[in-house]
């Protein structure tokens, strides 16, 4: 790090910065709760908040009795995980409910999630990442939220098709991670221009191709969370020499934490607007390091563009959504108001639910918005639940499994075909316990075939009723880390061991 001495503003707080651990920050989820909401929430189960008047939606956790990770609010798509630090650059977009928006490098999915909830869920949102397991990790995080306004690509983003024009363009783009050494105790990686050289190279290409994809007049913000220029101000020099006008600088929105990018390094200048870049140290936000630039495209570009792909857009049944949603207000017995403005697609045997009635028709084409049915015989139900039913054109959808994510952002309030689990009935479910069940009895109606299961006020997911009773149907991945939560909270009520 004795190499950044110079260009960072206070030396001393830098390195006392580095050495000592980083604070866990979390982001409300505002599309499903207001911060006031949960902050009480939190509180109420000894977690100790510090608000982040930069950003209201942060929350700095002082101290707490278990980690925030393993509270019911996260497992419930409440709160997100994030660092203080990236969330600058989707502040820096500048987003609005009608933008369409590309997020180029969007695993694990916080600034995408970050982004969807900026423009309240509404407008056309792409998340690409070009690693099939980086996807599923940013599916799992858009799912617990409850995002229905994104398409997700997995595509190598240097290719990343020409089929249509955005407005905002993300491209966080991979770099030496200099600003995580906190997360390490303070080791770094050392510098080797040969990498770094090899990541530039790597970074301009992903650069050029956001720049590629954006509409003239667009804004689109390069990040990285690295502390080297070769990195940053390099890389975005050297494309603004290349665009020879055509892309220009933008100031970053009021209030943008950070201090001015450098216009000179080891004796390179640099174009002097990348003053209007922000580099963020760690102690600037008691967070990690990040590297923040907003480029405008003012007109054609002066290099070869990608030839466009001409694909068809995928367009939303009108009829499939309505039987749809018919179907699941009289199965759940809740209100058609929720749907509003929502839109079915049927791909891949099962039927998702966007915000959108026509999406990019984009190769690499993952998933439009959320899952909410599996189709009847579908692979990785794992639940051997009912497979009977007619397919998606014919008049219900009995057979069809709602996803637990589904259930649990779209059934709140459900007034049948919902069961309501104390503390006991839930941990003998979670350990795969059948239940006896007397559909005559209960608070609300309850007919055979799958169900949502509540606890506490709160949908957690699917579970089936039969002739033999009630079990669960949440998958194992969400059962072990609701299981880890209940752990959590069972040895913070109990309190330390005697001694």
């Amino acid at each position: 790090m004795e190499r950044y001495r110079a260009i960072i503003d206070d030396w001393d707080a830098f390195r006392a910065a580095l050495m000592t651990p980083q604070p866990t920050v979390v982001r409300v989820n505002t599309l499903k709760a207001g911060v006031d909401q949960v902050r009480a929430r939190l509180e109420a189960q000894g977690f100790r908040l510090t608000p982040m008047g930069w950003n209201p939606a942060l929350l700095q956790v002082d101290d707490g009795p278990f980690p925030v990770t393993r509270t019911l609010e996260h497992w419930l798509g409440y709160l997100y995980a994030q660092e203080a630090a990236a969330a600058v650059p989707a502040m820096a977009l500048g987003v609005a409910p009608e933008h369409r928006v590309l997020d180029l490098s969007a695993a694990p999915g916080g600034k995408t999630t970050q982004i969807a909830e900026m423009q309240g869920d509404r407008g056309l949102l792409v998340a690409n990442d070009p690693q099939p397991p980086r996807v599923q990790a940013l599916l799992s995080n858009l799912y617990r939220l409850g995002v229905l306004s994104t398409v997700v690509t997995s595509l190598d983003g240097r290719r990343f098709p020409a089929s249509a024009a955005f407005d905002r363009v993300l491209v966080d783009a991979p770099c030496s991670n200099e600003g995580n050494a906190r997360r390490r105790s303070g080791a770094a990686r050392p510098f080797h221009p040969r990498r770094a050289a090899a990541l530039a190279q790597l970074q301009q290409s992903l650069l050029v191709a956001g720049l590629n994809l954006l509409a003239d007049g667009g804004v689109l913000v390069y990040s990285t969370c690295t502390f080297a220029p070769e990195e940053n101000e390099a890389v975005v020099d050297a494309v603004l020499r290349r665009a020879r006008g055509a892309v220009t600088v933008a100031a970053p929105p009021d209030g943008l934490p950070g201090i001015p990018g450098i216009t000179h390094w080891e004796g390179q200048d640099f174009d002097p607007a990348l003053a209007l870049t922000r580099r963020i140290y760690p102690h600037h936000l008691n967070s990690g390091g990040m590297y923040v630039a907003c480029l405008r495209r003012e007109g054609p570009l002066p290099w070869p563009a990608p030839p466009p792909e001409e694909a068809a857009p995928l367009r939303a049944d009108p009829d499939l959504t309505r039987r749809f949603v018919d179907w699941w207000c009289r199965r759940f017995d809740v209100d058609p108001e929720r749907f509003a403005g929502l839109h079915a697609y049927l791909r891949g045997g099962d039927l998702w639910l966007s915000a959108h009635p026509e999406v990019p028709g984009l190769r690499g084409l993952q998933a439009v918005g959320l899952r909410v049915l599996r189709g009847p015989g579908r692979p990785g139900r794992g639940d051997g639940g009912p497979a009977r039913g007619p397919a998606a054109g014919g008049a219900g959808f009995d057979g069809w499994k709602p996803t637990s994510l589904a259930l649990m952002h779209l059934a709140a309030g459900a007034r049948r075909n919902v069961i309501d689990l104390d503390d006991g009935a839930l941990q003998s479910l979670l350990a795969g316990q059948r239940l006896g069940f007397d559909r005559a009895g209960g608070a609300a109606p309850v007919d055979a075939g799958y169900v949502a299961l509540r606890w506490r006020g709160e949908v957690l997911g699917c579970g089936v009723v039969d002739g033999r009773g009630l079990r669960s149907a949440l998958p194992q991945g969400r059962v072990q880390e609701l299981l880890s939560c209940l752990e959590a909270e069972r040895r913070a009520e109990s309190g330390p061991p005697a001694t």
